[in-house]
């Protein structure tokens, strides 16, 4: 009974409304019938319309009901602007969706600037609807920029946030009643008191923007968080070719890779290549040229790589191109080295290669812009969701749009005047509602310009594609469609980045209901070879060997061979620079979680002789122990072997670890296997119910998509020892063998509401969680200290499957390696005789229980030791979050 008289003056409110409507309805009708006599029945349907707007907007539950009944909905489109639905519903007659959409902008122009004048008196002034419709683009539009102001919309946005987060006075001023939006004043005071005395609430957009922009002044509002390191260029280039080339292309996908002389020297290049017919492709020139690549010619950059060296760019470790007499990588500086081979071209000789071409005549000029992109990709993701919830009582899937059709917003002339032969250049989704009520603002023009041929639309894909990828760099950049014809019509981007670097992509046309598409690809010559850079000549040349051999920090990678880094040639880090984006990108809670004395850490830290490698091992330390101590108030206790007492003084973080219930034990040097034996004694000695076993370079990832991180441990304390009785040890997600990011996030995910451990018989032993085996009276888990192979980790790992202890991965937290030197292996090869010799070793001891080596092969076939050791245990275990 409550619901119902709750819902009373909706229903009554909403009747009202109905009935108002039909005579806004009435009017418009009457104009669309006699449209050809009388623009004043125009104005009278506008002035309805407005009238009626302003009123209805304000009362949500009955706008929400009004268009509910009449087929449309109270989105984030039709709260922005009412007027796009009202229009839509006044005006159902001959008119299109562009010119609908005119008046919709002219209204809430309005709504916004009219103040107290008669709304006829306001539109007849000024050249009526189109004067108005002209200063609504100007009021609303993005700024048109060119390549000398590529920051513009991505500093006018970031100024006015922060104007917004930082009032002066962070009350609203009684009685002052303005347009939304920022507006110009004047302040007066006297005796110690300040006054708002005047206000300009009708203004040029411009000259606020103007102002606004010499606020910013020349900040770049979205550095990308990754510029400061080396091969941020070369990252850049592979992430924007991958991440806009390869959605719709179902062919081979690689990236060449070459240097090459043009006017101003030389250059680096890299290019898409597929043996797809015509399809988008991208080149990136690097100003200043990699002299690995000198002499090389054309080099292959296959995809997996590709993206894998996107993926792992943002870990905390440093890269480099190398180049020996094997070839050229790319290659980190993490303790399991990544290394990532340019393959020679002619293992591709029999691919038909293809490339993009150079199109037509450049026409139809524009600005994609930051911001735009942003909202794009924004409205884009809005409109799945609103697709996905309005199918969600169908058996099938919805269709999903795959092009976008150009729209024209007409010139600033009479608005009814036919033909329209200029126009603004806009994209839309047409017959999904979904997708068609919201708008994909990205392109902004300095003029009006020709419409484009319908028959010509864009691929969605490749599009969002773009939005998502270029937005993230920070600039607005500039574009052209090339040509008018049909047959290589193209969207095409040609920018030069601030620091010199250039963009080119192209994106072909999608041909009416064939969806075919523009040809703007031609074969690849293998054959060809790029113009070699030519080396200094002279004086100059003796001049910067001389430099090179006295400053190695200039100096590029050799040709020797690639080699572990030493005391002869350290790898050197920018400790600066990387202590600044550590900073950056943490966030330590307020007080640290907790977890009631339910977990201790026990830490190995090995300082080698290098004085190089030493600092490089304290440094990342200092910043692991910091961690720890602010995100938890879990226990830390250090084995520091081979640290001197000067070492030791010299910690800040050593000397606070009494402070918090922490210890030192000071050792010389010794092997890993002894250390860890030490840390798991120094476990079951203890009160813990678990024990984190660490390395000393081991933290965890903390941003929002990494689950509960470092609150997990508070979060299975608050659970009870007994929730997890299946499990016996475990290990964080580790990213670089496990993708985690599309399962951890997926909508319906489990790991939102539960603690997810799944059976792992490969941890990562930079950090194992260990049950407390003497607390609970059950064989310890310790290895052999006579085991001095390499592959202490997997020993670990299988001596627990061997005593019936499954072994797990946490898919609630994110293990997070920081970036020291490895002293593991020199080469590849030498890394896989040394894992050889280490799984040899564990077969000769499990081999009884069935371990076994896989044929021809250094890796271990555990398939029959698993059956045999872990049969009856469970898989996976979940446990609710407390």
């Amino acid at each position: 009974m409550g619901k119902a008289v709750k819902k009373e003056p909706i229903v009554s409110a909403f009747e009202h409304y109905q009935n108002q409507f039909q005579s806004v309805v009435a009017i418009a009708v009457t104009f669309e019938n006699h449209e050809s006599q009388s623009q004043k029945l125009l104005y009278e349907a506008l002035e309805r319309i407005f009238a009626f707007g302003e009123q209805i907007r304000r009362d949500v539950l009955a706008f929400e009901a009004f268009l509910d009944a009449n087929g449309k909905s109270l989105n984030k489109v039709t709260k922005a602007n009412p007027y796009n639905a009202l229009t839509d519903l006044a005006f159902a007659g001959k008119h299109s969706k562009s010119w609908r959409s005119e008046l919709a902008n002219v209204l809430l122009y309005a709504s916004e600037t009219i103040g107290n004048e008669p709304f006829m008196k306001w539109l007849e002034k000024d050249g009526g609807v189109s004067g108005r419709y002209a200063e609504a683009v100007q009021h609303f539009a993005r700024p048109a920029t060119g390549k000398t102001s590529s920051l513009r919309s991505s500093r006018l946005a970031s100024i006015t946030e922060e104007l917004k987060q930082t009032r002066v006075v962070t009350q609203a001023l009684p009685g002052v009643v303005l347009a939304s939006g920022f507006h110009r004043s004047l302040l007066f005071s006297e005796g110690g008191e300040t006054f708002l005395v005047h206000v300009r609430d009708e203004e040029d957009q411009k000259i606020i923007d103007k102002y606004l922009l010499e606020l910013a002044g020349k900040r770049n509002p979205y550095d990308h968080p990754l510029a400061g390191r080396p091969l941020y260029p070369l990252f850049r280039a592979i992430d924007l070719i991958a991440g806009t080339c390869v959605p719709s292309n179902k062919g081979l996908q690689l990236i060449a890779v070459w240097n090459e002389i043009e006017d101003e020297g030389a250059v680096t290049k890299l290019r898409f290549l597929s043996d797809a017919y015509s399809f988008t492709n991208a080149t990136v020139t690097l100003k200043t040229a990699m002299p690995e690549l000198d002499g090389q010619g054309y080099l292959i950059l296959e995809l997996p790589d590709a993206d894998m060296f996107r993926e792992r760019f943002a870990d905390d470790h440093s890269w480099c191109v190398e180049r020996d007499d094997r070839g050229v990588v790319i290659v980190d500086d993490a303790k399991s080295q990544t290394r990532l081979k340019l393959q020679p071209i002619s293992n591709y000789v029999d691919a038909k290669l293809r490339q993009g071409k150079g199109l037509g005549r450049k026409t139809r000029h524009f600005v994609a812009t930051c911001e735009g992109m942003k909202a794009s990709a924004r409205n884009l993701e809005t409109a799945a969701k609103l697709l996905k919830l309005s199918n969600k009582d169908r058996l099938t899937d919805a269709v999903k749009p795959k092009r976008l059709k150009w729209l024209s917003i007409v010139q600033a002339e009479d608005i009814l005047a036919e033909p329209r032969k200029k126009v603004m250049l806009e994209v839309g989704v047409a017959d999904i509602a979904a997708y068609s009520m919201l708008s994909y603002p990205f392109l902004s023009h300095t003029e009006f310009v020709e419409p484009v041929d319908p028959q010509m639309e864009l691929s969605l894909e490749d599009i969002a594609a773009f939005w998502k990828i270029a937005s993230t760099y920070g600039e607005d950049l500039s574009g052209y469609i090339a040509d008018g014809d049909v047959h290589d019509a193209a969207f095409c981007i040609d920018h030069t980045f601030g620091d010199g670097d250039r963009f080119e992509y192209v994106s072909p046309m999608m041909l009416g209901v064939s969806k075919a598409r523009t040809q703007v690809c031609e074969d690849f010559d293998l054959s060809a070879s790029p113009t070699p850079p030519a080396p200094p000549s002279g004086s100059k040349a003796e001049a910067l060997s001389t430099s090179l051999k006295h400053d190695k920090s200039l100096a590029p990678a050799t040709s020797a061979p690639a080699t572990a880094a030493s005391s002869s040639d350290p790898r050197r880090r920018n400790y600066g620079l990387i202590e600044q984006n550590r900073r950056q990108k943490t966030v330590f809670p307020s007080s640290p979680s907790s977890s009631g004395h339910a977990f201790g850490a026990f830490l190995t830290s090995y300082l080698p002789d290098d004085p190089e490698h030493r600092a490089s091992r304290k440094f990342d330390f200092e910043w692991q122990l910091e961690w720890w101590r602010r995100m938890t108030d879990i226990p830390v206790h250090v084995i520091a072997s081979n640290w001197t007492d000067d070492d030791i003084a010299a910690s800040s973080e050593l000397g606070q670890l009494s402070d918090h219930g922490g210890s030192i034990s000071r050792i010389g040097p010794r092997i890993l296997i002894e250390n860890r034996i030490d840390c798991l004694n120094q476990l079951y000695a203890s009160d813990f119910d678990w024990g984190i076993i660490m390395d000393d370079d081991a933290v965890l990832m903390q941003a929002e998509n990494h689950n509960s991180s470092y609150r997990l441990f508070a979060e299975m304390a608050a659970n009870g020892k007994a929730a997890y009785n299946d499990v016996y040890l475990f290990a964080p997600i580790y990213g670089r063998k496990v993708p985690f990011n599309d399962e951890l996030n997926s909508p319906g995910n489990p790991y939102a509401a539960n603690h997810v451990f799944k059976k792992n018989t490969d941890l990562k032993g930079s950090m194992i969680v260990v049950r407390n085996f003497g607390k609970e009276g059950k064989a310890l888990l310790l290895p052999d200290p006579n085991f001095l192979c390499h592959g202490e980790d997997t020993y670990l790992t299988l001596k627990a499957v061997s005593m019936g202890y499954s072994p797990m991965t946490s898919w609630n937290m994110v293990l997070e390696e920081l970036s020291g030197e490895s002293t593991f292996a020199a080469t590849d090869d030498d890394r896989t005789e040394k894992m050889r010799e280490g799984h040899e070793r564990l077969v000769s001891e499990f081999g009884p229980l069935g371990l076994r080596m896989k044929p021809g092969s250094h890796a271990l076939d555990k398939r029959e030791f698993e059956k045999r050791c872990l049969s009856g245990k469970a898989k996976q275990v979940s446990v609710p979050k407390a």
